[in-house]
């Protein structure tokens, strides 16, 4: 049954048909179609180009932050008495000050506790996005039913190049830049996103199945070419946002991985094909991936270097010489690469195996800093996967016949091997200068120190902190000593390039570099747990613990405290960490705090940092994770 409605000189044909919420399936003249699709068109563009609202925020809190440090720029006492100046010219900006800081420290925290369900700041920042594009989702679509459903379509779509941008690794992405935030820092960012999309392109779909349905022409449409590919981008779209899911990550992070990557280029073809509407954001996804896989390679280098197994554990060390004029001698301490699966023999691979050994890659901290030591030093924990693979390969070279390279050398010749590396990434190369700060409190769980490390030794080697400048302390829990050889090696090898001194004792990495505090938590027995690998990323194929058992056996507790280091200090137990940052806070007022280590230790310490935060004190967090 229909009827007539006369509105402004035309004649409209609606059925009686209603659905809900005041929405009809309403008949249009062309002119009316042209209409929405004008409206179609300019909200989705409205979507798209807000973002910059976001990138604007950004760029006024950067604003605010230098008025603070410009304004508060003067001597500050360094004892914890620090009267605050809470009148004057500078009242108002420590007041803004300490809100800022307050601020941020609070939206930084997780919404439940123990959870992995993201920050307060998160759950804030996509909430206040889905609402939004919901409201240009539903702006000016009258009673017309089909034009709601079209425009969940279209915003949805206009969200796609945004959500490739933000997973675009190489720095030269506008988001990076304009953010200042690193690919891993922003990765929450474009999951957070990921799921917004497939919520519009859900409402999308079962919208138009409803009026399929109601219509009665769902036998027909359903062979229609446009709705079969738009079928497929959903099936697609469930796809990857399934094995994006924690727990599948968790459980297979090789099926997340390569489904992620296979599924995002796959997808465009059937959404181009879908209808022409989107095809303009179609042509941006391109643009971006294109402009990614470019950045990407060059970002690629082929480098000659060595790797074996650390006696006595199940780490892996890979050591690549820098010569002189090197681009890498220039990368910042606490970076990290992606290191491809290297080819470990004689005969040149195929393409199909060059195509595997590039994308089956690992993020690798480097653990090393390359403009003093001249190398890169790679160190990870052995898992499944590619960890697994390298493992093996370096079993493989160390028992010889595999027609690799050798290097001669005086201890022996030792096996080298092309290998690919893409990097360097990270955000520790915008870490502020931690020589302003009147303490600073690093802290690393087993492998997680590779970041640490560097980062320690560069606050050493570069501004030598005296009594009465920066105090800095270093805390450093592993299993085994022994696992903290790679850093502070027992004996030389034909793989260590440093030289027992007249003493016959070796400073290693952290030659003249201060005290670091180690604490061993495992006194005895062998190391069967894994806990801190997520240091260097999660695994190809599984985030679970998988040790490899090797045949040399751990060092006793009592031979290893006979053997400590120069520059290391051995205890026994796990940190008390509560007591060391009233330790390190009481003695200042401006104190930066950086961790990398298991997500127990990080969240430990970030509640024992949060009391002196709400105490006044002026802090600066930074915690170093991987992983989607």
């Amino acid at each position: 049954m229909e009827y007539i409605r006369r509105h402004k000189g035309h004649t409209e044909v609606k059925t009686d048909q209603y659905w809900a919420l005041g929405y009809y399936f309403e008949t249009l003249n062309h002119e009316q179609k042209h209409q929405r699709r004008e409206y179609l068109e300019w909200y989705g563009f409205a979507a798209q180009w807000s973002v910059l609202v976001i990138f604007v925020l950004f760029q006024v809190a950067f604003f605010v932050e230098w008025v603070l440090k410009s304004g508060l720029k003067y001597e500050q006492p360094k004892s914890p008495s620090f009267t605050k100046r809470s009148a004057g010219t500078l009242g108002w900006l420590k007041k803004l000050q300490a809100l800022s800081a307050n601020l941020k420290w609070w939206i930084g925290k997780d919404v439940v506790r123990g959870w992995d369900w993201g920050t307060r700041g998160e759950w804030i920042g996509a909430t206040v996005w889905t609402v939004w594009l919901l409201y240009l989702c539903i702006a000016k679509t009258g009673n017309d039913y089909l034009h709601l459903t079209k425009r969940f379509g279209q915003v949805g779509a206009s969200q796609l190049p945004i959500h490739y941008l933000l997973a675009m690794r190489a720095p030269y992405s506008p988001v990076q830049w304009l953010t200042r935030c690193s690919h891993e820092q922003l990765k929450v960012s474009h999951q957070v996103l990921g799921r917004i999309v497939f919520l519009l392109f859900i409402l999308h779909g079962v919208f138009y199945f409803n009026f399929f349905v109601l219509s009665g022409f769902l036998a027909k449409r359903i062979k229609d070419w446009d709705v079969i590919w738009g079928i497929v981008s959903i099936i697609l779209f469930s796809i990857i946002s399934t094995t994006a899911l924690a727990f599948v990550r968790r459980k297979s992070y090789r099926l997340f991985y390569v489904s992620h990557i296979a599924i995002a280029n796959l997808i465009i073809l059937p959404l181009w094909l879908h209808v022409s509407h989107i095809r303009i954001y179609v042509y941006q996804v391109i643009l971006v991936e294109a402009l990614h896989i470019l950045f990407r390679a060059l970002r690629l280098k082929v480098y000659q270097g060595t790797i074996r197994l650390l006696p006595g554990t199940n780490l892996i060390q890979i050591r690549i010489p820098l010569p002189e004029k090197n681009s890498a001698l220039g990368w910042e301490p606490g970076q990290h690469v992606y290191l491809s699966r290297p080819w470990g023999k004689a005969t040149t691979p195929s393409f199909y195996q060059q195509w595997i050994m590039t994308n089956k890659t690992n993020p690798f901290t480097i653990a090393s800093i390359p403009g003093k030591d001249k190398e890169l030093l790679l160190v990870a924990r052995t898992l499944k996967g590619n960890t697994k693979y390298l493992a093996d390969l370096a079993r493989s070279l160390a028992q010889g016949g595999s027609g690799v390279p050798m290097l001669p050398t005086s201890g022996g010749d030792i096996p080298i091997l092309p290998i690919a590396l893409e990097g360097p990434y990270g955000a520790s190369k915008r870490l502020p200068d931690l020589s302003s700060y009147d303490k600073v409190l690093l802290v690393a769980g087993g492998i997680g120190a590779t970041f640490v490390m560097p980062v320690y030794r560069s606050i050493i080697d570069l501004h030598n902190p005296t009594p009465t400048g920066t105090q800095i302390r270093c805390i450093w829990a592993v299993q085994k000593l022994v696992e903290t050889q790679w850093a502070f090696p027992f004996s030389a090898s034909p793989y260590d390039d440093h030289e027992e001194d007249a003493d016959g004792d070796q400073d290693g990495l952290l030659e003249n570099s201060g005290t670091v505090e180690i604490y061993v938590t495992r006194p005895s027995g062998p190391s069967l747990q894994t806990s801190e690998a997520f240091a260097v990323g999660p695994d190809d194929d599984e985030g679970e613990t998988i040790e490899m058992a090797e045949n040399e056996q751990l060092l006793s507790m009592e031979e290893q405290m006979d053997k400590p280091r120069k520059g290391m200090v051995v205890k026994s137990g796990r940190p008390p960490l509560d007591v060391i940052v009233d330790e390190v806070f009481s003695k200042g007022m401006r104190t930066a705090v950086i961790c990398c280590g298991p997500k127990r230790l990080t969240e430990d310490l970030k509640r024992s940092v949060e009391v002196w935060v709400k105490k006044g004190h002026e802090v600066f967090w930074y915690d170093e994770t991987f992983g989607w």
